[in-house]
């Protein structure tokens, strides 16, 4: 599976222009010492799960809250789910599709503004 385009949230990045220009995603926070820009990077990491889906604590209302920061529609919540259900590569081949990242918010995104 292409990591770099499946974000902890439930997001996929893969088709987005925003992603491919600067490649600024989950996979690269820790990186760019940037882990402190989103929370839901920092409280995953500090949790040790892989993404939400896996976490204990799921749905919790740090995601919520970051869903509700794109207003109606967000589909991270019910991906990050279907990710724990389906496993990484079956996921990934769904959410490629999807196109969710579109008009999702990103705390790396609004950073790039």
């Amino acid at each position: 599976m292409a990591d770099d385009y499946a974000a902890i949230c439930g997001l996929y990045w893969e088709g987005s222009a925003w992603y491919a220009t600067l490649g600024a995603t989950c996979a690269a926070q820790g990186e760019a010492h940037l882990a402190k820009v989103c929370p839901v990077y920092a409280c995953a990491r500090d949790s040790a799960v892989a993404h939400c889906g896996v976490c204990p604590e799921f749905p919790c209302i740090l995601l919520v809250h970051m869903a509700a920061q794109t207003g109606g529609g967000d589909p991270r919540i019910a991906s990050a789910s279907l990710r724990r259900e389906l496993g990484d590569e079956l996921w990934a081949a769904w959410a490629r599709q999807q196109r969710m990242w579109v008009g999702a918010y990103c705390p790396l995104r609004a950073l790039n503004r």
